[in-house]
């Protein structure tokens, strides 16, 4: 659990560093996309403890970050 604690650490501080250390916006955005993706499903899997739930519900819980970050990509690739 603790590991998961500083995962979750890491992912939260790792676009805040990239953007110190002078990244471009477009890089920090895709950065973030991914990390949100990481962060789902390590919430959904330890914190929702879904890792014992029926494939359904768990597939239910993990699908919807992925549509939703995606649809944010093609939204931020048109603009």
């Amino acid at each position: 659990m603790l590991l998961v604690y500083i995962v979750l650490m890491v992912c939260t501080m790792t676009p805040v560093i990239a953007m110190q250390a002078g990244a471009d916006a477009s890089v920090l955005v895709w950065l973030v996309f991914a990390l949100v993706v990481v962060k789902a499903v390590l919430l959904v899997d330890h914190f929702m403890e879904m890792r014992k739930a029926p494939v359904g519900w768990r597939f239910a819980a993990q699908a919807w970050v992925p549509v939703v970050v995606s649809a944010l990509a093609v939204f931020h690739s048109a603009n």
